[in-house]
């Protein structure tokens, strides 16, 4: 990967800002540290000035001029180098004792310059105090001082470059890595924008942001393939399915300008045509109102329904129609006061009772008895409808809700295959889930809400 394309990495423009304030943190902490230290250093240097003062006057103090004189006679032999001065005067500036020239400086503390003779090359801490009837120069180089001020400049000054050094190339390194797994989800975005929807993007163990992301993007890719996988089988059942009546109208309608032509009658043949053509029309608007459904767009109907009244009038529209194919419908008694209500859209809920009602009728023989009602199961509102058909195999049960699908033994029935298909989609807009279980003999369909709808 080419230099320039590290540096415009994220992750290192983010390491390398992370390191710019904490190298500006840790300069000022230096900074600090430095002054506290030199600070410190001052401060001993003037307690080595005031001791070597001292210590010459506690010798005066005992044996007078000449026990001074002596002392600093036999600091010289330990001092090394020029380390250490001493200037004893009298009053009349001749000098008794030391290694230096009483150099002109004034009382108390001081700090005297290298001069430019070589006998002197450091600069010194003096301290010029009276020794009785005397005057007395201590100084101390400040070589020592000095080194030990170098050596923790120095010191910070490595610490920092360290830390720059480490900070940027660690940053370099974690840039290195993240693009390098970024080509990796790239080329995997780039195989699914080419058609491959089985591509899922890699997932270390790190469980890092990218993990984390990628695995977000792997759940939708999962939805998109199901999704496109679903629109390429819709397709393909709807020209299965719409392929059938399509043919039969082109037939009877080429039979129709045919008896036209031979100026028979072609009432009953247009009658067929149109009954093919509602046929293909129904079959769209089933399409067209579970995609309705699907996307939400009825959001602005919902209200507060009451599950019993739903049942009342479905019952009331259906008796007729039910007892006419020959079957009959029952609504048992149910407790009112359970609060059998729930929030959602009272046409989609009618709709979708509708639909299993219409698949009970066409789907068992005369005779049959068909029940329905609502309830209380779990603390969850339910409808149910049964009848004692000849019910769905247990197999079967999680396939008669996809689009266009029909049991072998209900091809040769009216019907589009899309009845299962709108009450699924009604009940997963409520938010409810479907139960198809065995009536012993038959079917019973249950819808359970969400509890606290």
């Amino acid at each position: 990967m080419p230099p320039a394309s590290i540096a415009r990495s994220t992750a290192f423009r983010l390491a390398a800002l992370y390191v710019m304030l904490f190298l500006a943190s840790f300069l000022v902490a230096n900074i600090f540290a430095y002054n506290m230290v030199a600070a410190y250093l001052y401060e001993r240097l003037d307690s080595h000035v005031t001791e070597r003062f001292r210590e010459i006057e506690a010798a005066y103090d005992a044996r007078g001029i000449d026990g001074a004189v002596a002392m600093i006679g036999n600091h010289g032999p330990a001092i090394r180098g020029q380390e250490t001065v001493y200037a004893l005067t009298s009053d009349n500036g001749a000098r008794l004792a030391g290694n230096v020239e009483a150099p002109s400086v004034p009382r108390g503390f001081s700090t005297l310059p290298p001069p430019s003779e070589p006998a002197m090359p450091s600069s010194y801490r003096l301290l010029r105090r009276n020794l009785g009837d005397f005057d007395l120069i201590v100084g101390v180089s400040y070589d020592d001082t000095d080194r030990l001020r170098e050596i923790a400049l120095v010191s910070f000054g490595w610490a920092t470059a360290i830390v720059l050094a480490s900070g940027l190339g660690g940053g370099a390194l974690l840039a290195f890595r993240t693009r390098r797994r970024i080509a990796a989800l790239s080329a995997r975005a780039k195989a699914v924008g080419a058609g491959e929807l089985a591509t899922r993007l890699p997932i270390s163990r790190r469980r890092d942001d990218l993990d984390m992301l990628a695995a977000e993007i792997n759940v939708a890719l999962a939805q998109l393939e199901s999704s496109v996988n679903a629109m390429r089988q819709v397709t393909t059942d709807i020209a299965h399915d719409l392929k059938t009546p399509i043919s039969r109208l082109y037939l009877l309608l080429e039979q129709a300008r045919d008896a036209a032509t031979g100026g028979a009658d072609v009432a009953s043949i247009l009658d067929h045509a149109l009954d093919e053509v509602a046929l293909i029309t129904d079959t769209f608007e089933a399409l067209l109102r579970i995609s309705q459904i699907e996307a939400g767009a009825r959001k602005g109907k919902i209200s507060r329904i009451d599950l019993c009244s739903l049942m009342d009038e479905l019952h009331e529209i259906y008796t007729p129609i039910i007892e006419d194919s020959g079957r009959s419908l029952r609504l048992p008694k149910t407790d009112r006061s359970q609060g059998l209500d729930v929030t959602g859209d009272f046409e989609l809920l009618r709709q979708m009772c509708a639909n299993i009602l219409d698949n009970a009728i066409r789907h068992t023989d005369k005779g049959a008895v068909v029940t329905m009602g609502c309830g209380i199961a779990g603390g969850r509102c339910v409808i149910a409808i049964a009848d004692d058909g000849p019910g769905i195999p247990e197999a079967e049960r999680a396939k008669v809700f996809k689009r266009f699908y029909r049991l072998e033994k209900s091809r040769t029935t009216d019907g589009s295959g899309l009845g299962l298909s709108l009450v699924k989609a009604v009940a997963d807009f409520h938010g409810a889930q479907i139960v198809l279980d065995d009536n012993h003999p038959g079917l019973v369909v249950r819808i359970l809400f969400t509890s606290g709808q």
